[in-house]
């Protein structure tokens, strides 16, 4: 009776070794479930929260379930370690030794399919710009501070569009770049709403930010 009891015994722990590790497109899994190749999942999942990081926490992944892959649930990882900037960046620039006022095309050298960039804290120190006669009296021209794309790169303008400064007078400018990684932010779309020539409204369209 014991040399049964303890047999039954072995097969157990034998059994629970062998289904302990479940491997999908691999015969020797290396963990409790070891996927080689792609996973979707359909519905919504739930895992524990990410601990705090410390200094030495470098090496992980992030991995994130996609809802415009077909079927949508795809599984893929964020390798952060072939990211070259940070989620969010703030970036500071400088502009001295402008030729008359104007930064028509400046190439920041961020693409567009990766990269949204934003400007903020804009500062200008330096010469104004006269007045000058234009229609209905005097005109202190249109200024403009945008960032825009072009040849899919992020690109900056700064300058009066009208007016330009004086050769003797001299201007720098100070901008922020607010660089965002488009694989964790996305650019929305751009919302046309005809005013009809009034200056009040209401926007024709709510942006689809999910």
């Amino acid at each position: 009776m014991l040399q049964k009891t303890t047999l039954l015994m072995i097969c157990f722990f034998l059994s629970v070794s062998t289904f302990s590790q479940v491997g999908i497109g691999t015969t020797q899994p290396e963990t409790d479930l070891h996927i080689a190749g792609e996973l979707m999942v359909q519905e919504e999942f739930t895992i524990k929260p990410l601990p705090a990081a410390t200094m030495a926490d470098e090496d992980f992944k992030l991995v994130t379930r996609l809802t415009n892959s077909i079927p949508e649930g795809e599984i893929a990882i964020l390798n952060v370690d072939s990211l070259t900037v940070a989620p969010i960046n703030v970036v500071n620039y400088e502009f001295t030794n402008i030729s008359r006022d104007n930064l028509r095309n400046v190439n920041l050298q961020y693409t567009a399919d990766k990269y949204v960039v934003g400007v903020a804290n804009f500062r200008y120190v330096g010469d104004a710009i006269e007045k000058q006669d234009g229609t209905g009296g005097k005109t202190i021209g249109t200024f403009v501070i945008r960032s825009f794309i072009e040849n899919n790169q992020w690109r900056l303008e700064i300058r009066n569009r009208d007016l330009d400064l004086a050769d003797a007078k001299s201007v720098t400018y100070f901008v922020t770049l607010i660089v965002y990684d488009k694989s964790y932010y996305r650019n929305l779309p751009a919302i046309v709403t005809n005013l009809g020539g009034a200056n009040t409204g209401t926007a024709s369209a709510l942006p689809d930010i999910y």
